[in-house]
């Protein structure tokens, strides 16, 4: 019987997914196959590549040390200086990236997943792993199983306007949350018997401040019940509660880490017994 583990996306909060993994590990729970859309693509393919939390953890602090790898979060109301001067830099943002097709580029991204992967191939991988994207041209979910990783993974993790989306053949790839944040169902019709699920809880603030804060907090609510319809397709779920981690700031992979571990520890006694009762 094949367990599947399927990691769901959060920005930096996914350094979580590195912790959960370690736990799993302690647990002596073996993983035959992954996946996972935007950070849980990039740690579930550190995962099949090097079966290591050591090395993948070490690779990590590599990356973020030598790429400037947080983002100015354009969609984040901050509760700092005067409210006017907020609005009008909201506004002034939101007019310029509106002339462009995206707001920043793929140079940090490349360059920190080359950190990662170099040039390893999903064939590559100790166990089948695969990354999750949506075509915007079909409006369709795609699976990467073959080629670079690099490619594949940026795939998964070009958010919508904020990065440019990646060409692959006729397609037109962005970030698979679009469509499967968590995408169980995809890893189900891989071959996976019994799927754990780990998401990245976030509890949105319902106190908006401004017209970008209102769009941030809709859309956290369309993303939650297309997570919950993806949750229900998993033998079990862990959620990971990220909220008040900033999913910008990629810096904070220890604590990141460290959350996710204690989270996935305590849930190890009922995880066991799910899986004597599938006889796994």
């Amino acid at each position: 019987m094949k367990i599947g583990l399927c990691l769901g996306g959060g920005g930096s909060r996914g350094y979580a997914h590195i912790g959960a993994i370690k736990a799993l590990t302690k647990a002596g729970i073996k993983i035959d196959i992954v996946n996972g859309t935007s950070i849980g693509a990039i740690i579930g393919g550190m995962y099949a590549l090097y079966q290591d939390v050591d090395e993948m953890t070490a690779l990590v602090k590599r990356a973020t040390a030598a790429v400037n790898v947080n983002h100015f979060n354009l969609f984040q109301h901050s509760k700092e200086g005067p409210s006017f001067l907020q609005d009008w830099l909201t506004e002034a943002i939101c007019d310029v990236a509106a002339l462009r097709k995206s707001i920043q580029s793929h140079k940090n991204n490349l360059k920190a997943l080359r950190i990662l992967f170099d040039e390893a191939r999903f064939e590559d991988t100790k166990i089948p792993f695969s990354a999750v994207t949506m075509d915007i041209m079909t409006g369709k979910t795609v699976v990467i199983k073959k080629g670079k990783l690099v490619d594949g993974v940026v795939a998964s993790a070009s958010i919508p306007g904020i990065f440019p989306p990646v060409a692959r053949g006729k397609k037109l790839l962005v970030d698979g949350y679009v469509l499967a944040n968590i995408p169980v169902p995809e890893l189900r019709r891989q071959g996976a018997d019994f799927i754990i699920s780990i998401g990245l809880e976030e509890k949105p603030d319902k106190n908006y401040q401004n017209g970008v804060d209102l769009i941030y907090y809709v859309e956290s609510i369309k993303q939650k019940q297309l997570d919950k319809w993806a949750i229900a397709e998993s033998d079990f779920h862990i959620n990971i509660d990220m909220s008040k981690f900033d999913a910008t700031h990629f810096e904070n992979h220890a604590v990141a880490i460290e959350r996710g571990y204690s989270s996935v520890k305590k849930s190890i006694p009922q995880l066991m017994k799910k899986l004597e009762i599938n006889n796994v």
